[in-house]
């Protein structure tokens, strides 16, 4: 197969606190529902995997049989992205280290990113907790006296939050955010609100010990971040992250054109607007895949786009 630009059909869920608002934000199609999150870039073989357009292969396919496409030193995609518009609360949770992953669950820890497209006046998250030990942090748990436990920060548009494994988060009701983390789906949940799923009709299962665990004492989560946004051939660029091993983050914007030189693959995401990637079409809400060795990026149109990558750990040592 010639090694080209491809555009990644999304991958839908269904959750319980989502609706139909993101699909029509993003000019999305399918006939599940509730949906509050789309997976933009998954690819874990038999649950969640993105369709790659134009080709009979799933993104998994095509990372296993084109790895000259990625040149990754992991066995699966390393990577994963995902927008998310929730219509309530998510249920306060974290995600493990990759060790305790392995062991408990045979998966792979997730931490993760978010950079917070919008939000109302009174948007807010779950971020971190207020105890001093895990033994606090247990006793607070367990007695569900969740005003004393969680600290909640107000949204921030346009701003970036780092969300090491371990640490307590959610987020709050409306508030859009694009996420980039490893490529797993491990989620051990402290509290949901005592919602029942519509479909066993029991409260969804809780993970507190798990919790407990792993979260991280005490914390020390640093919360919104902000980063100055700079100009390189004609292109707005504001560079977020960059640990190889984990992954890369970077967002432009471009109007009429502009020009951007990639150092390895990436998945191109465009969150507003319309416009061309080396001529191929792209609008909000479509990703696209940009194989190694295709260096040199012209954009034309009014593009807003997130772009996601990965370094090997060998090249802290290049």
């Amino acid at each position: 197969m010639e090694k080209q630009i491809y555009k990644i059909s999304p991958f839908f869920e269904p959750r319980i606190w989502g609706g139909d608002r993101i699909l029509k934000k993003f000019n999305y199609q399918t006939d599940l529902y509730p949906i509050g999150e789309v997976y933009n870039v998954v690819a874990l073989p038999g649950e969640a995997d993105c369709k790659v357009e134009g080709t009979d292969l799933t993104l998994s396919d095509l990372y296993r049989d084109y790895p000259d496409w990625f040149k990754c030193d992991t066995e699966q995609l390393p990577i994963r992205v995902n927008l998310l518009d929730p219509l309530a609360d998510l249920s306060v949770q974290l995600h493990p280290d990759d060790a305790y992953a392995l062991v408990h669950d045979h998966s792979r820890g997730k931490p993760e990113a978010w950079v917070i497209l919008d939000t109302p006046e009174d948007g807010k998250i779950e971020f971190g907790h207020h105890a001093h030990t895990r033994e606090e942090f247990k006793t607070l748990a367990d007695a569900h006296d969740w005003g004393k436990l969680l600290k909640y920060l107000p949204a921030k548009k346009d701003y970036f939050i780092d969300i090491p494994a371990g640490t307590l988060h959610a987020i709050g009701r409306d508030v859009l955010t694009y996420n980039i983390s490893r490529n797993a789906d491990l989620t051990y949940r402290l509290f949901d609100y005592d919602r029942i799923d519509p479909n066993t009709k029991e409260h969804r299962e809780l993970h507190i010990d798990k919790v407990v665990d792993n979260v991280l004492v005490p914390d020390t989560s640093k919360g919104f971040v902000w980063y100055e946004p700079y100009l390189k051939s004609n292109c707005e660029v504001i560079d977020y992250w960059d640990e190889p091993g984990l992954y890369g983050l970077s967002r432009v914007k471009v109007k009429d054109f502009g020009f951007y030189d990639l150092a390895r693959f990436a998945f191109i995401t465009v969150v507003d607007g319309e416009g061309t990637i080396n001529n191929t079409p792209v609008i909000k809400g479509e990703t696209v895949l940009i194989p190694d060795g295709i260096s040199q990026l012209k954009f034309t149109g009014s593009l807003d786009m997130f772009i996601a990558s990965y370094k090997n750990l060998a090249e802290t040592r290049e």
